[in-house]
């Protein structure tokens, strides 16, 4: 090192909450440090500057101020001293950059625990490797957390804020373990039971005084309602090296997965309508279920007036893409009714559809309850030799790496088991009540269509199209429908050549009506949104 005596300084001390919580680098052990060397070497300490504040970027407020000072009194200060490089900064190529800014001021950075011989060259590889491992540290401690906290959510363990409902608690081995709140936890459970029943909205679950307690604002209940680790579940994110999971938690669930689901599906279906609600107008209520018949676009309405004052309405595309596709909406709309009482089926044909699928349903459960049974079964034998391997590691019979390892194995088992149990458990009534709705709907569409609201219209064509409406020379393309709609319009239309043939026999056409569990899961997400727009217009 050489001679420092006389040489002016600017001192810079740096910390954050976890230097001085782990590291012991508190602000008063780096004054004392700088002060001593500064005295030992006859160095006049010009300013001092002090922050708690992350070494990450140099966006720090002190030390912005530190370098406007350093620019208003270039070439009369020769060093800022640090006691280590990383209370100078953790980011390596920054950290660089800013020490040739100060050399252009005439200011050699220096640590006086490290020294660095700025001329001489043999030393810029420890300038570099100095500067460079408060970031590789970071980086390391970085990964290692980042690594730790996967592990835990692998394992099932909530490693963030406790959701509403929660307390923090501790499980068998002393390890943070959230638990239901005494008193919130049945709330929340209330909660999403009340909105699963799809008879409350969001603004009327929170002006009902029972949930005050719970203090929740709009915002916060909607982000509440998609959480799954209500539900036993934790999401794990995707890395570099694995794909986004979910995992059963060890924390104690304070709903189903059924109620959860049933949740999801009411939010996406309101959210949906919501969308849909801005472009309805009672004089186009085919508007956004419209297609240009020659490029394909959206088309929309609109009204013109004619020289003699009168309003006519048109469907159209955007004549600013150069499509001047453009037809009366009394056309369409005549046409339109046309097409629904072709689809219009006859009502005894429509009965004996629901009686056959009334038939294919009390065998389907009657599989159901053979499986859910067997399940059960397999879930109270797993919980068995749970309790047995507990056993073992009290008594010492396992280590507690072995206990971890086949605990693990056992409680993939019980969820695999779990969610298959709860795929099988469809509420087969409510399915009754939402085919016997989507039947009525081919018996009565055509004046079903023409009493509803516009909104309800608009609605109900989201319901049943999968693409929208192709209108072409005055007459619709063969419209295509969502999944269970048209399996119930093509197996109507059917069953009214077969019935011809073999008469109103169940055992001899019912083998023509094939439900599978899938087409059965399909009827219950479509038809409860179809059965639904006409229980809130015909109560």
């Amino acid at each position: 090192m050489k001679n420092l005596s006389g040489k002016r300084a600017i001192l810079y001390r740096r910390v954050s909450t976890t230097d001085q919580k782990i590291h012991g680098y508190s602000l008063g052990s780096q004054k004392d440090s700088l002060r001593n060397f500064c005295k030992l070497n006859s160095i006049e300490i010009d300013k001092e500057f002090e922050e708690d504040f992350s070494a990450k970027s140099f966006n720090r407020p002190v030390f912005s101020q530190l370098l406007e000072y350093a620019i208003k009194n270039k070439n009369k200060i020769d060093y800022l001293l640090v006691t280590k490089w990383d209370r100078f900064s953790r980011d390596g190529s920054d950290s660089l950059v800013h020490i040739r800014t100060f050399k252009k001021l005439g200011i050699e950075v220096n640590c006086i625990e490290s020294w660095i011989d700025h001329e001489d060259p043999a030393q810029l590889i420890m300038l570099h490797i100095n500067v460079a491992y408060p970031e590789v540290e970071n980086r390391v401690k970085s990964e290692r957390v980042r690594s730790g906290n996967r592990k835990a959510l692998l394992e099932g363990r909530w490693i963030n804020r406790q959701p509403l409902g929660y307390i923090k608690g501790r499980d068998f081995y002393d390890k943070p373990l959230m638990k239901p709140h005494p008193e919130l936890s049945i709330l929340v459970k209330d909660l999403f039971e009340d909105f699963a029943s799809g008879q409350y909205t969001q603004s009327e679950l929170l002006k009902q005084y029972k949930y005050f307690p719970l203090k929740l604002k709009r915002s916060t209940l909607n982000n509440m309602l998609r959480q799954i680790v209500y539900a036993g579940k934790i999401v794990v994110k995707a890395d570099k090296s694995n794909a986004e999971t979910i995992v059963e938690s060890l924390h104690q669930p304070l709903i189903s997965l059924e109620t959860y689901n049933k949740v999801q599906n009411i939010l996406k279906k309101r959210s949906v309508f919501k969308q849909k609600a801005k472009s309805i107008n009672p004089n186009f209520p085919l508007r956004g279920h419209l297609k240009c018949s020659k490029c394909g676009g959206n088309l929309t309405g609109s009204a013109s007036t004619s020289g003699t004052g009168a309003k006519h309405l048109y469907y159209h595309c955007n004549v600013s893409k150069g499509c001047n596709e453009r037809f009366k909406t009394n056309e369409a709309h005549n046409e339109f009714y046309e097409l629904l009482n072709f689809l219009k089926l006859p009502s005894e044909i429509c009965d004996l559809f629901e009686n056959i699928l009334e038939e294919k349903l009390k065998g389907s459960e009657s599989e159901k309850e053979i499986q859910i049974m067997k399940i059960i079964k397999e879930i109270e034998e797993i919980e068995k030799k749970e309790e047995i391997l507990t056993e073992k590691l009290l008594n010492g019979v396992i280590s507690d790496e072995d206990y971890k390892q086949y605990k693990k194995k056992l409680k993939d088992e019980c969820l695999n088991l779990k969610e298959t149990k709860s795929s099988l458990k469809i509420d087969d009534s409510d399915l009754r009540k939402q085919i016997s709705f989507g039947v009525s709907l081919f018996k009565n569409l055509p004046d079903l269509f023409e009493k509803a609201s516009i909104s309800l219209k608009s609605k109900l064509l989201s319901s049943i199209l999968e693409e929208k409406l192709v209108f072409k020379d005055k007459k619709y393309r063969t419209p295509i429908f969502k999944e269970a709609f048209g399996y119930i319009y093509n197996k109507i239309n059917a069953l009214q050549d077969i019935k011809e043939k073999t008469g109103n026999n169940l055992s001899k056409v019912s083998r023509y009506v094939h439900l599978t569990s899938e087409m059965s899961n399909s009827l219950h997400e479509e038809l409860n949104e179809i059965a639904s727009l006409f229980i809130q217009k015909n109560g």
